[in-house]
């Protein structure tokens, strides 16, 4: 049962580090994304001296998609970083639990062999003890 119980934190435990590197990939996704859409809007900023009035009309209104696009960008970057920093916390608090019920298990594991060592001792004391008086 304890060594149940210990296999399930543990699953919990690799479960939280894999959310947490899918997330991880994610956000990395996404600064790209945004890198991509910072430097598409960069190019729209400064537009050819030669263009016509309805050209300088669409640029704008793609400036103002892209901007609005970036605005949504950044907050999924924020949520992401903001969901891996809590990911972060959560495993390494199934690691301190993980970690907390191995050393119990091995506590009890120990105290176990102990009490079955003195129990040998009592024994081979009582037969020593019972030896000598039959002598």
């Amino acid at each position: 049962m304890r060594k149940h119980l210990i296999k399930l934190q543990h699953q919990q435990l690799q479960g939280l580090i894999g959310q947490r590197d899918k997330l991880q990939i994610k956000t990395d996704e996404l600064r790209r994304q945004q890198s991509a859409l910072e430097q598409a809007r960069a190019q729209l900023i400064a537009p050819p001296q030669h263009i016509s009035a309805m050209n300088l009309l669409n640029q704008g209104h793609i400036r103002q998609q892209l901007d609005r696009v970036l605005v949504g960008h950044r907050q999924q970057v924020v949520v992401a970083e903001q969901d891996q920093a809590r990911l972060t916390r959560l495993s390494q608090v199934q690691a301190g639990k993980v970690k907390g019920l191995e050393l119990l298990e091995l506590k009890r594991q120990q105290e176990a062999r102990h009490k079955q060592q003195r129990q040998e001792w009592e024994q081979q004391l009582e037969w020593c003890l019972n030896s000598s008086r039959k002598r």
